[in-house]
């Protein structure tokens, strides 16, 4: 499941030309761009939107799959106390890990608009702000009572930030890490439903660097499945919801 990572950062990376981009921009700057800012920005990102939306697509749908088969799997196996029974998938086999999610998987999808929309959105407010920082560099002066410089970011400047934005090895992580999470834990819970689980417990990594907020859910005990604390708590999350299970 690491090799999505890098997934995700090369189809956010390859979804905009981030050189054209800057060019167009930088086209309208400096005298023509503070009248063109809403139409202009709004044009250019839109078009960036549906680009990175369309990318992630692509590979989301593969990691939820393969994220569901594990959350799965090993909710099934927790429930029986039994070793988790994979089948014919193994990691990176998005055709083996499709027919095993079966229906199950539908409600994940369901959602998937709404989670690429927020991812998107944010390398959007990211790139935002590059373009907009070159509109601040005519207001920055020498010493008192100078001409403004000219701006300081040129094309390739401007696209370089721009790249930086896009092709971001820590973002990509984040987005890889934080959706496997979600699909595990929604496989999860789905599990516990079916079978009759009405409680869960919050299950950490149990070493040094378990955070405040995991430690808390942890301390809270059985509380109903689907209700919160839920996992994951936050970004890197490493905890898992545990069924509440009968005594013996």
């Amino acid at each position: 499941m690491a090799a999505y990572a890098p997934l995700v950062q090369a189809a956010v990376a390859g979804a905009v030309d981030a050189g054209k981009l800057a060019e167009a921009w930088q086209a309208l700057h400096p005298k023509d761009v503070s009248k063109a800012i809403p139409a202009a920005l709004s044009a250019f990102l839109g078009r960036a939107r549906q680009a990175i939306s369309d990318a992630l697509r692509n590979v989301l749908v593969r990691l939820w799959t393969e994220a569901w088969v594990l959350g799965n799997r090993a909710a099934l196996a927790a429930v029986d106390g039994l070793d988790p029974d994979w089948g014919s998938w193994t990691p990176g086999d998005y055709a083996a890990a499709e027919a095993i999610a079966g229906p199950g998987l539908r409600q994940l999808l369901a959602e998937a608009g709404i989670r690429i929309k927020s991812i998107a959105e944010s390398r959007l407010e990211e790139l935002s702000a590059v373009l907009e920082a070159t509109l601040r560099s005519d207001a920055i002066r020498r010493t008192p009572g100078t001409e403004p410089l000219p701006p300081f970011l040129s094309v390739q400047d401007l696209a370089k930030r721009l790249e930086a934005v896009l092709d971001n090895p820590k973002n990509a992580e984040l987005v890889a890490q934080a959706e496997i999470a979600r699909a595990q834990a929604t496989a999860a819970r789905q599990v516990y439903l079916e079978t009759g689980r009405s409680e869960v417990e919050i299950s950490t990594a149990e070493d040094d660097k378990v955070c405040p907020v995991c430690a808390a859910a942890a301390e809270l005990g059985a509380h109903p499945v689907g209700e919160p604390p839920l996992v994951p708590l936050h970004p890197r999350c490493r905890c898992a919801e545990l069924p509440v299970l009968e005594p013996a």
